[in-house]
């Protein structure tokens, strides 16, 4: 990794940092600070991911270290343009520097993409990937503010505003999959190849589908829906980001082996 990207992600950690001691010691001066503040963070890491792009030829797209920095950014890019108010801050900046800070424990060196992942369909697939997670992160703060009313300041539109990120994370997420799907019938001649992150998929798209549909078809409402939202979120978590730790090969884009404390 060059430089300067260092040099923004590392500034991008410490100013995130500095952050979290000001709401800390003084809610009134954190909701001054939030926006400006955030708005920095997310074009520091959109250079650190410009410079990285320019190096490597591709998008951030190939391994933990790069799909923690897409997550982070994603987070920050969402907490700019869907939170202004900063009303879920402190979840959101330490979020995405947790996300950032366990990437940085993976190999970081730039890795070229293969014949097949040189695409324009692969590029959208893992955009689509990114805006439903942004959005499931969302959906998953204001599912635990609903939960505990005692960590945020609530607002009235507090249940709208999680279905109507749990519907677009939703749709995202589909249109994902169909854009996976169809790219691997061009490869392979198939949609469908049973490989373990198509499972995982499915089984995420589910978990999801269950708080969209009590929703939509049962009316599904505060505590319940709140619930059934920050379960299928931890479950995406689990499924997502521990795959690397499951002994399960892939043709997908992730890390094939567990490198902890890369130097």
């Amino acid at each position: 990794m060059s430089f300067a990207a260092a040099l923004a992600l590392y500034s991008v950690i410490g100013i995130c940092f500095a952050l979290l001691v000001v709401l800390f010691f003084s809610r009134k001066l954190f909701r001054k600070l939030y926006l400006p503040i955030i708005t920095v963070l997310l074009l520091l890491e959109t250079v650190a991911i410009g410079i990285r792009w320019w190096h490597t030829g591709h998008p951030p797209i190939f391994g933990t270290f790069e799909e923690a920095l897409a997550a982070s950014w994603i987070v920050f890019l969402f907490a700019v343009t869907l939170d202004k108010e900063g009303r879920f801050a402190h979840f959101s900046v330490p979020f995405a520097l947790i996300t950032l800070i366990y990437g940085l424990n993976f190999d970081m060196t730039g890795q070229p993409l293969t014949i097949s992942e040189q695409s324009y369909w692969v590029d959208f697939h893992a955009l689509f990937a990114w805006i439903a997670y942004g959005f499931y992160t969302f959906s998953f703060m204001s599912a635990i503010c609903i939960l505990f009313k005692d960590l945020c300041d609530n607002g009235d539109d507090l249940e709208e505003f999680l279905y109507r990120c749990l519907l677009r994370g939703f749709l995202a997420q589909t249109i994902m999959f169909a854009l996976g799907a169809y790219y691997s019938s061009r490869l392979y001649g198939w949609w469908w190849m049973w490989d373990p992150v198509e499972f995982l998929f499915v089984a995420s798209w589910f978990l999801y589908a269950i708080p969209v549909h009590g929703k939509m078809f049962y009316g599904w409402r505060d505590r319940k829906l709140a619930k059934y939202t920050a379960l299928a979120m931890m479950g995406t978590l689990l499924l997502y980001w521990g795959l690397i730790y499951f002994p399960w090969a892939t043709y997908h884009i992730f890390d094939t082996e567990l490198k902890i404390m890369h130097k």
